[in-house]
């Protein structure tokens, strides 16, 4: 069993035990995603390191899953209104971000989907996109378009983008690592500098380091095969994961 799927067997896994449990808090769901991975054998979605509230960031995961998997949002409406209320607020952004309105109006309904927007808030819009990509229910061109939008709704928050796009690019990459289509280091270049201009993001072409080690986390692949493709004359770039930036 590969990495996604042995993370979606633990993100269904905790939805049940959630659901069966008198506890709906997300203290609870946190406590039982990180028990169902660990049980599971697999990590975190995550960058290269490890925050301290990965496991709140993963609810973003339990709600996909439940929702677009499992299509149990309506059946355990009370479940979801006390676990779930910020991932609620993600997908109405999300939705607008997906949507062709116009940028301003994007821009007003984030607003008033938050009323004090924070660093935190825009980097768990861009994992709940990402998310929905690694979880094969969005295609590659949905997440260009949102973090694209969000950047033009919000500049002010241009540099957390920047941040969170490298991880995007980290993740799409070791997709294709993962699947034999990116075999030698000038394939890997050539489709790093891509995938980092489709996402009209400047910047945002991460490191070989950073994008091993969450080629490594996210898809498991053997550090062997990383170590044949990124291994380079010089030192590896070493890439700055302020807070939110990793996922």
């Amino acid at each position: 069993m590969n990495a996604k799927r042995k993370r979606v067997k633990a993100y269904v896994d905790a939805i049940s035990e959630l659901i069966l449990s008198n506890d709906w808090s997300r203290e609870k769901a946190a406590e039982l995603v990180k028990k169902t991975l660990e049980v599971s054998g697999v990590e975190p979605f995550r960058g290269a390191s490890k925050p301290e509230d990965i496991y709140d960031k993963e609810l973003i995961s339990l709600f996909i899953v439940a929702t677009k998997g499992l299509g149990i949002g309506r059946d355990y409406e009370d479940v979801f209104n006390k676990v779930f209320e910020k991932e609620m607020k993600y997908e109405e952004v999300i939705k607008a971000l997906e949507s062709d309105q116009p940028i301003e109006r994007v821009r007003d309904t984030i607003k008033n989907v938050f009323s004090e927007l924070s660093e935190n808030d825009i980097a768990r819009i861009l994992r709940f996109a990402v998310t929905l990509y690694y979880l094969d229910f969005k295609p590659y061109e949905f997440v260009t378009k949102v973090i694209r939008r969000l950047n033009e709704a919000l500049p002010e928050f241009s540099e957390t983008i920047r941040r969170f796009t490298k991880f995007f690019v980290a993740v799409k990459l070791a997709e294709e690592i993962s699947t034999g289509n990116v075999r030698t280091r000038v394939e890997k270049e050539i489709r790093k500098q891509v995938i980092s201009l489709e996402t009209g993001i400047p910047r945002s072409t991460p490191s070989d380091e950073y994008v091993a080690k969450v080629a490594e986390v996210t898809y498991e692949i053997p550090k062997a095969t990383l170590h044949e493709i990124f291994a380079h004359k010089g030192n590896h770039g070493r890439e700055r994961e302020a807070a939110g930036s990793n996922g």
